[in-house]
């Protein structure tokens, strides 16, 4: 990622704020005196858009103290959020996390209390990326209660659409449903097109994972057209992830190729590195079952490195379970068990069932290369308990046919 790229979005952000004059004197201060300290201890100063980047803490940390020495409570709140809203879509959770920290800090001086609750959303939005289930009904919890006593639909139907996304990531199918049912009311009354593109996408991702890949792509063109219609690039990025998979479950790996690579695009124009990790993990899968080991291998290890830089701990161990699928079919087996007992214990801590249950299957897979046919039943008989729990019935028949194979060859 390019740091001048956020510092260009964030100088822009705080310009509609607070006066241009202000921000370009900060600016040129914050450059001299970058110059000075590097002279004073013997280094070179780099050339850089603006003079600065504000990926250095120093330099981040004075235009913060510059936005609250001249902002109200309301404003900086205000800021605080929106630019946790850059960082977040750039995919730098972590840091987003902080900023709406620090917005929640403002919490007992601002008067529009809708921000506070949106800071909220937003950060247990981040809590659920991090697979921080807890932490992120809870502060989801506090942010409608807020929003319901304040009557704001629109937030309060984002709110049940994050809590449909935890529960859909934890493999409770009927619970997700449940929540994006009530998020797609409210943002369907409140005529807002591109929130209820987003809900018809998290729908397409429950079908996908109950094996109704159809309806999955029907509700994937419904939100694409949402998201053409307003222009959201973002969105256009992940709902194009998303038909890739659907298209790589139903084995069109020519079609799930082109869009993983639509997705990479659109997600590079953003210099989002988990979207960008994801359709790099989503070929992975595509030239895995293409048998092409070598091209698989390049692309999860760049999606492995993007996911570790976003803190995207439920894609790497996604990523993690590839890689261990991989090395088991180079006979490289020590090192695919490692691989996939990893994921097993990243998906076990997050409590990610349907993913734990898929990581199960792979364990059995690589025990019956090794001819441990017990082992790999024990594998198979965990995974088909949990596919059963959430939902995934064309898994659970992939399942049975492995545990019907193996039955009665054991002792």
């Amino acid at each position: 990622m390019k740091p001048e790229n956020i510092t260009d979005q964030i100088l822009g952000l705080v310009k509609t704020y607070c006066p241009p004059k202000a921000v370009s004197s900060l600016i040129g201060d914050l450059r001299r005196t970058s110059v000075f300290e590097q002279r004073v201890m013997g280094g070179k100063q780099g050339k850089q858009k603006n003079g600065i980047s504000l990926n250095d803490p120093d330099k981040f940390d004075r235009l913060i103290t510059f936005c609250h020495t001249r902002l109200s409570p309301d404003d900086i709140c205000r800021v605080l959020v929106e630019i946790g809203d850059i960082f977040r879509l750039h995919g730098e959770n972590s840091r987003a996390e902080g900023m709406y920290t620090l917005a929640l800090a403002q919490g007992e001086q601002v008067t529009r209390k809708e921000y506070v609750a949106e800071a909220y959303m937003r950060r247990g939005e981040i809590y659920s990326r991090k697979g921080l289930w807890r932490q992120s009904a809870s502060d989801l919890g506090r942010s409608r209660t807020m929003l319901s006593h304040l009557k704001h639909h629109d937030l309060l139907g984002r709110v049940e659409n994050i809590f449909g996304t935890n529960y859909a990531e934890q493999g409770k199918i009927k619970q997700a449903v449940w929540y994006f049912e009530r998020a797609l009311i409210l943002f369907e009354r409140s005529q807002q097109a591109q929130l209820a593109g987003t809900v018809l996408m998290n729908l397409g991702i429950v079908c996908n994972i109950t094996g109704d890949y159809d309806t999955a792509l029907t509700h994937y063109k419904r939100a694409q057209s949402c998201f053409e219609g307003m222009g959201d690039v973002h969105r256009l990025a992940e709902v194009h992830h998303n038909m890739g998979m659907s298209s790589l479950a139903k084995r069109n790996y020519d079609e799930a190729i082109r869009e993983f690579n639509t997705s990479h695009l659109l997600s590079s124009q953003l210099q989002n590195i988990s979207l960008m990790g994801l359709a790099n993990l989503g070929k992975a899968n595509v030239y895995f079952h293409r048998s092409d080991f070598p091209m698989a291998l390049k692309l999860v290890s760049q999606a492995i490195e993007s996911f570790t830089r976003a803190s995207d701990r439920l894609s790497l161990a996604d990523a993690y379970k590839v890689k261990g699928m991989i090395h088991r079919m180079m006979k490289r087996f020590e090192s695919a068990e490692s691989y996939l007992q990893t994921s097993l214990r990243i998906n076990l801590e997050l409590n990610n069932q349907l993913n734990i249950a898929e990581t199960y299957v792979e364990i059995g897979m690589l025990e019956l290369h090794r001819k441990r046919n017990k082992s790999a039943l024990q594998a198979f008989l965990k995974a088909r308990v949990l596919f059963k729990q959430v939902g995934a019935q064309e898994e659970v028949k992939r399942t049975q046919l492995q545990i019907d194979s193996l039955e009665g060859t054991i002792e």
